[in-house]
């Protein structure tokens, strides 16, 4: 305010004292520097994406109709030669408008007794293009001499240059160089030649009357006399000129690249249109894959599975090099449009690697030590395995590479399903944000949606943890999750060491990458096997609910590839899994890249951790069978194996006893591998080392221990539902009971009503009716187990 008062003060003093003169050039002066605008052009602008290499991947057209890329930040050599000897010869030497072209002009007018010529620098057309084209009046040429002395005070001469390249016309409604360029050549117009600049340098001069389409013959003889100019100036030489005049025109304009329509978008949302964003992208990489994508939906379209989407980033890095939204039909028919990269879907088991690395990290677990596996309720809950059949107790990196629902329920039960979903919030996963009593332990089958994106940018940082400690003898070298980008001047941050913060651990990343080595291939990826003796990959799909969603994630210290198969509008379809939809198309992805070879194993964060051998879990004093093993740092905190227990035998070391029927100085102490009824009777159909505990001597029968006897199905809180064949007959259910005595004779009762009995074989056939029900069944030695369940209509 005291500055304008100081003003005021200054011309009420020049006033005073009659200076006129003085206070007309201060006002001529301030008026001149504020006439030019902040900035030339208030104009909409394309939104152009470019690769990594500046080439074009998608291009959106302004909001005024106008294919206008915004300006570039250099001019190529050859057009600049062109338009300077076609427009503006004397441009580097004059001062905003050239007085003898101006002279000359005026001359051949007044012989022509009209306007003809306008002798317009390339300074004085930026001025034009700057007002709209005004009329082509000599007062408009006042005003634009007057104008372009005004921009060559403010601008230096390139970015003049820049300017009016990135504004001039050249036809229809391509609006600058780079637009032009590649709506006439399809290329960047730093790759054109000769007769391709000079053919783009003579369009601004009269646009809308000859262009690439239109008057064809006096285009060509104009570019002709200017490769002659060039040839007469030196700037190509004879057999450069004839060359060049020999190069045919374009017939029409060429459709714009839309290689990444979806990442277009994306950009869009996120970032505003109007803008020229540089990407990582590989374009021939883009759109190979985009192939693969295309051609694979060609075969799921049989099956009515209409589309799919890939991602591809550097592990290292994070960076993107291929993003394929959305695979490609015509008319957009089935929401090719729907960009599923950034859309939530269901995840299926996609998550059950997270899982099992961070129970590694925070030794919860070692990588073989066994989980239970067998039919299970918790609560309302009822999950399976998805080909219904149990183990009873099976490894952890068999679980995982099985992708087994049970042990990953079962765990995630211990890791607690409220610290899983905190730490998949610190991996990145922006769809989580219900809390975690919404999802409770189906999170880790499927009841939570993440994006694509997402799950990339995990699985991506899982490997660039593992790498990184693997190139420092000591320390992280990217401790903190950071998002993938598709930037090409993003870079990562490392990190000196180790946060606390995440705990997830490269001896534990280790482990986990290879148990999911060991996923069995895809049956139909005919190719799969050639595939394996060249690369090695870590892999994990996973199949939602219903069969709506496939996935498919692999990580290589190269590359992390993710990929998306279904139906954008949620359809669900019979054989849309992860392994025989998804799958595939991962591996004919990888089969494209550059294979590297596998991750350094990370001696700093392994340990000696001594292992049961038949639990996997640390060993305790009585477990007869350990050796040494590597483990992940830590290890030696998990718990120690909880099945070996000391068991009495009698002389013969045949029977079982205890001290209320057996001279304790005649008992054998012996470790026993022991497992729950039920996890007995799964388990001992599939490991044929495992040997059952002892039968009891007959005369410590009545000292026996209890949990000999348990229901096998139904289980607990379990719903059935009783089908029915074509006749209308029910089927009968198959209720199963285990005991540890081999000759115990099991009596069965429903609702407190005798069933029946049976012996050995523990299984009793019959067709409850509709409603909730108890099972009970006791043995001879007076055990009894009960358990509710509930058969249901449909």
């Amino acid at each position: 305010m005291s500055f304008l008062v100081k003003i005021y003060n200054r011309l009420k003093k020049v006033v005073i004292q009659h200076k006129w003169k003085t206070l007309l050039g201060l006002l001529f002066t301030i008026g001149y520097i504020s006439w030019l605008p902040s900035t030339l052009f208030e104009v909409s602008y394309s939104t152009t994406l470019t690769d990594t290499n500046g080439e074009l991947l998608a291009a959106k057209i302004a909001k005024d109709g106008q294919w206008r890329f915004p300006q570039s930040d250099s001019i190529p050599y050859k057009f600049e030669r062109c338009i300077l000897q076609f427009e503006d010869a004397y441009f580097y030497k004059h001062f905003g408008f050239n007085p003898i072209s101006i002279f000359k002009s005026l001359r051949r007018n007044a012989n022509a007794g009209a306007i003809k010529s306008g002798g317009s620098t390339i300074t004085m057309q930026l001025a034009r293009l700057m007002r709209h084209n005004q009329a082509r009046t000599y007062y408009q040429k006042c005003v634009e001499i007057a104008l372009a002395v005004r921009i060559e005070c403010s601008y230096s001469k390139k970015s003049i240059l820049k300017a009016y390249c990135s504004h001039a016309p050249f036809g229809s409604n391509v609006v600058g160089l780079q637009a032009a360029s590649w709506r006439y050549f399809g290329r960047d117009a730093h790759r054109l030649s000769w007769a391709e600049s000079a053919l783009l340098a003579v369009l601004p001069n009269a646009p809308s009357l000859i262009y690439p389409g239109k008057n064809q013959n006096r285009l060509i003889l104009k570019r002709n006399r200017l490769l002659k100019k060039l040839k007469q100036e030196n700037y190509i030489d004879e057999s450069t000129y004839q060359l060049a005049i020999q190069e045919p025109l374009p017939e029409k304009p060429h459709p714009l690249p839309q290689l990444a329509p979806h990442l277009l978008v994306n950009c869009i949302q996120q970032h505003g249109e109007g803008k020229r964003y540089e990407t990582s992208i590989q374009r021939a990489l883009q759109e190979h894959v985009t192939n693969l994508l295309n051609n694979h939906v060609q075969k799921t379209m049989l099956n009515q599975i209409n589309n799919a989407c890939a991602l591809i980033t550097e592990t290292e890095t994070g960076r993107v090099l291929a993003y394929i939204g959305n695979s490609h039909a015509p008319a957009n028919a089935y929401e090719n449009y729907v960009d599923i990269i950034q859309a939530p879907r269901s995840t299926g088991s996609i998550l059950k690697p997270f899982l099992y690395a961070y129970l590694l990290s925070e030794h919860k677990l070692l990588p073989t030590s066994l989980l239970e596996d067998v039919p299970t309720q918790i609560g309302a809950y009822g999950p399976e395995n998805f080909h219904k059949s149990y183990d009873g107790l099976v490894p952890a990196n068999e679980a995982l590479s099985r992708s087994l629902n049970i042990p990953a329920v079962k765990s995630l039960q211990e890791y607690g399903a409220a610290r899983f979903h905190y730490r998949l919030k610190e991996l990145g996963f922006k769809t989580f944000n219900k809390s975690s009593q919404h999802y409770g332990l189906s999170l880790i089958l499927g009841g939570g949606e993440a994006r694509l994106w997402d799950i990339a940018g995990a699985y991506a940082y899982m490997g660039r943890v593992l790498s990184g400690y693997s190139n420092k003898s000591k320390g992280y070298r990217y401790s903190n999750y950071q998002p993938l980008s598709y930037f090409n001047d993003s870079k990562m941050t490392p990190n000196a060491t180790h946060s606390n913060d995440n705990p997830l651990r490269a001896g534990a990343i280790w482990f986990t990458f290879q148990a999911m080595t060991e996923l069995m291939r895809p049956q139909d990826y005919i190719g799969w096997m050639s595939f394996l003796s060249r690369h090695k990959i870590a892999w994990k799909t996973g199949t939602s609910f219903g069969f709506r969603d496939a996935w498919a994630v692999g990580v290589t210290p190269k590359f992390t590839v993710a990929v998306w198969v279904g139906n954008a509008d949620g359809e669900g379809r019979p054989e849309l899994t992860g392994a025989a939809a998804a799958a595939p198309l991962l591996f004919s992805i990888f089969n494209v890249l550059p294979s590297k070879t596998w991750f350094t194993k990370p001696e700093g964060n392994l340990e000696r951790i001594k292992i049961c051998k038949e639990s996997g879990y640390k060993a305790s004093d009585i477990c007869p069978n350990a050796n040494w093993q590597l483990g992940p740092q830590q290890g030696h905190l998990s718990k120690p194996c909880p099945f070996h227990k000391i068991i009495y035998l009698d002389s013969t070391a045949q029977y079982r006893v205890n001290s209320g029927c057996y001279s304790v100085y005649k008992m054998k102490a012996m470790p026993w591998f022991v497992a729950s009824p039920i996890q007995e009777y799964y388990y001992q159909q599939r490991s044929v080392n495992y040997k059952v505990l002892p039968s009891y001597l007959p005369s410590c029968t009545n000292e026996m221990s209890s949990h000999q006897l348990e229901i096998v199905y139904p289980r607990e809180g379990f719903k059935i539902y009783v089908p029915v064949d074509e006749q209308g007959t029910k089927s009968r259910c198959v209720f199963k009971a285990t005991h540890k005595q081999s000759l115990a004779v099991l009596y069965w009762y429903l609702n407190e009503t005798f069933i029946g009995k049976t012996q050995s074989n523990h299984q009793l056939s019959i067709l409850p009716p509709i409603g909730k029900h108890q099972l009970t069944v006791t043995d001879q030695f007076g055990e009894g187990v009960v358990c509710k369940f509930e058969v249901i209509d449909k």
